[in-house]
């Protein structure tokens, strides 16, 4: 759940931005991150609204949306640096200080795996008792 109190206290750089304007925003943050049972949800979220903010930010001041490597004044041109990431969701989070942090949150809770569907037996060699299945005989057909 969006706090809005806590995120003011933790990010005061954002103060010049109305209350609507964030609200608005962590909606739209709610679509780009899932729960994941950790208890650092909540932290995540307000990292994907600063992140979302800090971009809109930069846009309207004119900038450019990743690493410039080169501009010339005469006849505008400017270079940008190819993605370094793997994969273009961890380019874009490293585009702010705030999607680096959630990108580092992101890979702590997440860690370790997920199982999907199944009975847990079929995860491991023995049965949830700690019986191996059978009486530990092979199965034959």
């Amino acid at each position: 759940m969006f706090s809005l109190e806590v995120f003011r206290l933790l990010y005061p750089q954002f103060a010049e931005i109305t209350d609507e304007q964030v609200l608005a925003t962590a909606d739209q943050a709610e679509c780009f991150l899932t729960s994941y049972g950790c208890k650092c949800s909540d932290q995540m979220l307000m990292l994907m609204v600063a992140h979302l903010l800090a971009l809109g930010i930069k846009e309207r001041a004119g900038g450019v949306a990743g690493q410039v490597t080169g501009a010339t004044v005469d006849k505008v041109s400017v270079s940008i640096a190819p993605p370094p990431s793997r994969d273009m969701w961890s380019y874009w989070l490293g585009l702010t200080p705030y999607g680096m942090q959630l990108v580092a949150l992101l890979k702590v809770c997440t860690a370790g795996g997920l199982y999907v569907g199944g009975l847990p037996e079929r995860a491991a060699f023995r049965s949830v008792g700690g019986i191996f299945p059978r009486g530990g005989r092979l199965w034959r057909r």
